[in-house]
């Protein structure tokens, strides 16, 4: 495969050519230092197609079959070339200086970049309640004892050294893999690498967001070996007093209004995610 000569790749993760794909991919676009761009779609909807008629000019990676993010992440991979590679969701933005600041934390030593989250609907209480139930922990205050450091970017040597990821799992494949790396290899936190997350606005799509989001936490966790609905949804209970708390300390100073306003749906998205743990057999999807 030839070169891109881009020092950093990133690879969009599509499902179905959701039309949400469009602006993640021209958010890299925008970027002061354009990554490699490599669309991965899987489930159909032809995501080539769509990007023609947008007018961007992106290569794209077409599955039929929908493919669990693990296999799309190793197809993105393999069809990339840069020394660093990193991933965004189709319901994600680059943040402005996203690649930049990525690239300086890989320049100063780090094998693995792992990324501040932010949404897209600052002043909703809804989405704010959203935002701060599932990444409390990846707000750019977070301290870094605390922050959870996903969204990462790898150095590519990485998947050389420790395998691939896991294609057989509906999630949690990023954590299954920071856990087969050795303790220096592991993402460092950088909340100078900003992703938006596009985040449900109003309160019934807050429900059925995290009514499904725990009804696939259950699966992650057995197919791990992890823990049994009832732990999930008893340990989801003793956290939302620490998510507020914690979302309100690590929020900016003009946030915490918004972020006072959303404990109601904080604890509304709590009780369904709970629904959703100790009902995992349902569709989620």
């Amino acid at each position: 495969m030839t070169s891109s000569g881009a020092p950093i790749a990133a690879i969009v993760l599509s499902v179905r050519a959701a039309p949400e794909f469009v602006g993640a991919v021209r958010s890299l676009l925008e970027q002061s230092e354009v990554p490699e761009i490599v669309v991965a779609n899987s489930g159909g909807g032809d995501a080539a197609a769509v990007l023609t008629r947008e007018g961007l000019d992106v290569p794209v990676i077409e599955s039929i079959p929908l493919l669990n993010p693990g296999a799309a992440r190793n197809r993105g991979i393999a069809a990339t070339t840069a020394p660093v590679v990193a991933f965004l969701a189709q319901d994600c933005l680059a943040a402005p200086g996203w690649t930049e600041a990525r690239l300086a934390a890989h320049r100063a030593g780090r094998t693995a970049v792992g990324s501040a989250l932010l949404h897209d609907r600052p002043g909703n209480p809804v989405a704010t309640a959203a935002h701060l139930f599932l990444y409390f922990r990846r707000l750019p205050g977070t301290p870094g004892s605390e922050a959870l450091p996903y969204g990462a970017s790898y150095d590519r040597t990485l998947f050389e050294r420790h395998g691939l990821f896991r294609e057989d799992l509906r999630t949690g494949e990023d954590t299954e893999f920071h856990a087969r790396l050795p303790a220096a290899d592991r993402p460092a936190w950088a909340p100078a690498v900003r992703t938006v997350h596009r985040t449900p606005g109003r309160v019934g799509d807050l429900v059925r967001d995290h009514r499904d989001r725990g009804r696939r936490m259950v699966r992650a966790r057995r197919a791990l070996g992890g823990s049994t609905p009832a732990r999930i949804a008893l340990g989801t209970l003793k956290g939302l007093a620490p998510r507020m708390m914690k979302g309100l300390r690590w929020s900016g100073p003009g946030e915490r209004v918004t972020v006072l306003l959303s404990f109601p749906f904080m604890t509304i998205g709590a009780l369904a995610y709970i629904f959703g743990a100790l009902t995992p057999d349902r569709p989620a999807d």
